[in-house]
């Protein structure tokens, strides 16, 4: 990818930010007789870095579900799935008191 389409990517003005964003983000720029370029990959992965350390961090070992969903907008889905399985552990009342209570609770929900 030239710089000139990294522009537009990461929002920036013109190349000079582009530049400082990849030297931030250790994103190799290369030159040739057509111009400065960098490797699609390296830059897709420095870009979505941030979103995977995120993801890693909520989801421990299941993140990588969860990007592949994010990359083919079907995140929606995903959630909708392990929300399901959350919603299975509950509260376990100890007390009599909170026992009866809980029990009330679901009666009125049934």
């Amino acid at each position: 990818m030239y710089l000139t389409e990294l522009v537009a990517l990461i929002n920036r003005k013109d190349k000079r930010p582009v530049r400082t964003w990849c030297k931030k983000n250790n994103v190799t720029i290369f030159k040739d007789c057509s111009g400065e370029f960098v490797y699609r990959n390296d830059f897709e992965l420095a870009y979505d870095l941030p979103l995977i350390l995120n993801l890693k961090s909520k989801y421990g070992n299941d993140w990588e579900q969860y990007y592949q969903a994010y990359l083919q907008n079907t995140l929606h889905k995903i959630i909708d799935f392990k929300s399901d399985s959350k919603k299975q552990t509950s509260y376990k009342p100890k007390g009599s008191i909170s026992k009866k209570l809980f029990k009330d609770n679901i009666n009125e929900i049934a």
